[in-house]
């Protein structure tokens, strides 16, 4: 397959943005703040160590995680706003970028090879049942995982480090999303604070250090900037007035704190927009599909596929033909000798979940699979890939 090749010019042109654990990156910057609020056994590195010099220590550590809010959108913001002042660098996201991945190292402080989570939906072998990640529910039924047998270490099976800290957690999320499996999972089952409104995450996370009488990590959980631009694409006004409204609540958060905290903001990746003609869509009686055990997992610019044995050439061919110009497709140990997924070799959980072969979007471009009978899971903006949009996320200290 060319696949290889064709990702290595992508790389050399700057078209895509190659992982890589020796520059500054997600990973980095949680060994960096889960060693500072006291969790222990955690191997810095020289980039983690630096950025933990650079966030310094503290009492009381608060980290934000603006979901989808990538450098590209970062850019479109004032340069004497809140977020562009306080901007001190650049990282880059795990690959895939994508959220359930990202959230995963944030609870483990690994890279994919090791944690194991590859993407949105993934394929549990054992079990013969696709999973959508996050809500833990099998994928075309939205039934609870724990109906077939699935507990929650089978999904996530590296542990959380957020129980050992010794500045106190708390996790502020969404209130539907606080007492989910992976929430209690992520979080180590340490407490969690549901909000409806993001002015009542801040009136909270303000209340919290104002009466803390022990060192403490705040870490607020901010959606909505991911679901705007899925929905709408990035260049959408309420996407700008979304963002608008986000910075004058988090400026206004950090001025309530009066330097009590040091705030740590970040993103888990960004967004690319996707023209509608290069959404594919592939459907139950597709011919691609039929050579598979299940549908695609991953997510779309990052679909994974798990072919039938004795199927693989045809695969290839049929893959080559229809979608070779905007994705190149390649093996997971290919994927391994680029060390996409994290400068170790995938642990064998990861190597299961990868199936027979990975694609990855040269352009902008998603395959999106249509069950019979319902709609497509298509998006405006989609994200996952090694685009720079998708990939380059900020660091912001105040």
């Amino acid at each position: 397959m060319r696949g290889v090749r064709e990702l290595l010019s992508c790389f050399q042109r700057g078209r895509l943005v190659r992982p890589s654990a020796g520059v500054l990156n997600f990973v980095d910057l949680v060994r960096a703040v889960l060693h500072l609020a006291g969790a222990e056994g955690i191997e810095l590195g020289r980039g983690a160590g630096e950025l933990a010099a650079g966030i310094g220590p503290a009492e009381h550590y608060v980290l934000i995680l603006i979901d989808g809010m990538g450098m590209d959108l970062l850019a479109r913001l004032p340069a004497e706003g809140f977020l562009r002042s306080h901007l001190t660098g650049q990282l880059q996201s795990v690959f895939p970028s994508t959220t359930a991945t990202a959230l995963t190292a944030l609870a483990t402080a690994q890279w994919p090879c090791a944690h194991g989570v590859p993407g949105w939906w993934t394929y549990l072998e054992r079990f013969h049942v696709s999973a959508t990640t996050l809500p833990f529910v099998e994928r075309f039924t939205g039934r609870p995982l724990d109906r077939f047998g699935v507990r929650a270490e089978d999904l996530y099976p590296v542990p959380s480090l957020w129980s050992g800290l010794k500045h106190a957690p708390v996790s502020v999320v969404p209130a539907r999303i606080a007492d989910s499996v992976f929430n209690r999972y992520a979080s180590g089952r340490t407490p969690q604070a549901g909000y409806a409104a993001i002015s009542e995450a801040i009136a909270a996370i303000r209340d919290r250090l104002t009466q803390a009488a022990q060192p403490t990590l705040t870490y607020l959980y901010l959606p909505q900037i991911d679901s705007l631009c899925h929905k709408k694409g990035t260049a959408h006004q309420a996407v700008a007035d979304l963002l608008a409204s986000l910075e004058r609540q988090l400026a206004e958060l950090a001025g309530g704190l009066a330097g009590r905290a040091r705030v740590v903001v970040t993103a888990d990746h960004g967004f690319l927009d996707t023209p509608e003609d290069s959404r594919f869509i592939l459907t139950e009686d597709d011919e691609l599909v039929s050579e598979l055990v299940c549908p695609p997992t991953g997510d779309p610019t990052v679909p994974i596929f798990h072919v039938r044995p004795g199927r693989e050439e045809a695969f290839v061919q049929g893959f080559a033909g229809r979608f070779g110009e905007a994705f190149a497709l390649i093996a997971p140990e290919e994927a391994e000798t680029l060390r996409l997924f994290g400068p170790e070799p995938p642990s064998p959980v990861l190597r299961r979940r990868l199936g027979s072969f990975v694609g990855i979007a040269v352009q902008p471009a998603a395959i999106c699979y249509q069950p019979a009978g319902e709609q497509a899971h298509v998006h405006a903006a989609v994200h996952a890939g090694l685009s720079r949009n998708e990939m380059l996320i900020p660091l912001i200290l105040a």
